[in-house]
Formats: structure tokens, C-alpha cells, sequence
């Protein structure tokens, strides 16, 4: 066999090639991932600011429903504008809610638990849907803080795992204080962080806190 330069050239290459690289096991790989996936630990982050900044920013700036709903029928974009944050390029705005009703439905019979409430407002009876878990869908709650921006991370996926860790926490929380079956029929006081995607939808909202209202609500 007649090796040509060409080929003496190429398997010169590849010699120098594989000096420059360093054979590791399976098991070191994947302490290299643990070891670079540490670094940034969502639920911790979460954990942290959780009742001293998030659940505070909720309680001083969640617009009541009875301003909100009205307002989104009336004109989407100023209501947007005017209580959300978001919106733009098709996105739905988000917003940090509060409100107070009477529970018409519970459903736990999926993971993605829903929880009706009725909601007298001036323009008449409105309903809005409680995601009561324990699987939550949405970002609302992440988007919704003004606090949390994408350029504090490093990328995409440490920013979903915030919008992941938030929806965990929160629904830990509410395990805690509320059980949405015994609330069925009852007035309830909620804050949340909402999405609206056309007026004519039912409001979608990711509570932080339920509690038993005074029996005023419809």
C-alpha cells in the first residue's frame, strides 16, 4: 500500500488533534454538569425573597379585580398599560392582582387544579380561574414582579428556572394555609399574578394567598 502525503498529512493532524483532548469517564461528565448546574440554585433565590420582596410587592401593588376586569373590557391596552406589566408583540400583559369572591368550582380531579370564583364587579358578574395546583401553568408570576428581569441571569434557562422554582414556592405556600375543597360555596380573599389574553377570556390568576373572606362577596 502506497501512503500519499495527503494521507500522511491527515493522520498528522488527527495525532496532534487527540493530544490536546482528555479522555473522562461518564461519571466525571456529570459531575461537571452538577458542578456548573450549581452554580445558580432557583428555589434558593425564590426562597429568599419570596415573603420580604415578593408577597410585599404584592400586598402594595395588586389592583383590586373590580377596577381591573372592567377596565380590560373597556380597552385591553390601557388597562395593560395603565396596571400590567408586559404586553407587546402578541404577548399577553400580566398583572399583580387582588380580589374577592365567591368559590363556584372546585376541580382537583387533574394535577392542574382549578379553582372558579364569582366576582361582582359594576359591569355585572365576572369569573376568573385560580390555579390551585399543584402543577401551575404560565409564567404570570414571574413576569408579573418588576424586581426580576431577564438581564439579571445569565440565560434563557436560569430565567425558566425561576418562572418553575416561583410557581413551586407559591403553590407550597398555599398548601399550607388553604385547602381549596373546603372552601367550595365560601367567599374567599385571594392575591395573585394574572394573565389576559382577550377580554373575552376567563382570567387565568396563579394565587400566592387564599384566605376565608367575611361572607360579603356574591
Amino acid at each position: 500500500m502506497i501512503v500519499t502525503k495527503p494521507i500522511l498529512r491527515l493522520a498528522l493532524l488527527l495525532v496532534l488533534a487527540l493530544g490536546g483532548c482528555k479522555i473522562v469517564s461518564d461519571k466525571e461528565l456529570a459531575a461537571e454538569n452538577a458542578k456548573s448546574a450549581g452554580a445558580f440554585d432557583a428555589t434558593t433565590y425564590v426562597e429568599k425573597v419570596w415573603t420580604p420582596t415578593a408577597v410585599t410587592d404584592f400586598k402594595t401593588r395588586a389592583v383590586d379585580l373590580t377596577t381591573l376586569l372592567p377596565a380590560i373590557e373597556a380597552d385591553p391596552e390601557k388597562a395593560g398599560q395603565t396596571y400590567g406589566r408586559g404586553g407587546g408583540d402578541g404577548n399577553p400583559w400580566t398583572y399583580e392582582v387582588k380580589g374577592e369572591g365567591k368559590v363556584s368550582v372546585v376541580d382537583v380531579k387533574s394535577r392542574h387544579g382549578l379553582m372558579t370564583v364569582d366576582i361582582a364587579t359594576k359591569s355585572g358578574l365576572r369569573q376568573v380561574d385560580l390555579q390551585i395546583g399543584p402543577v401551575i401553568f404560565g409564567t404570570a408570576l414571574r413576569d408579573s414582579l418588576p424586581f426580576i428581569h431577564f438581564g439579571d441571569f445569565v440565560n434563557q434557562i436560569q430565567f425558566a428556572q425561576i418562572s418553575r422554582a416561583l410557581n413551586d414556592v407559591a403553590t407550597k405556600h398555599l398548601i399550607k394555609t388553604a385547602d381549596p375543597q373546603d372552601m367550595m360555596g365560601k367567599s374567599i380573599v385571594f392575591y395573585g399574578a394574572a394573565t389576559q389574553g382577550s377580554p373575552s377570556t376567563i382570567m387565568s390568576i396563579t394565587p400566592i394567598s387564599i384566605e376565608i373572606g367575611k361572607g360579603t362577596s356574591p
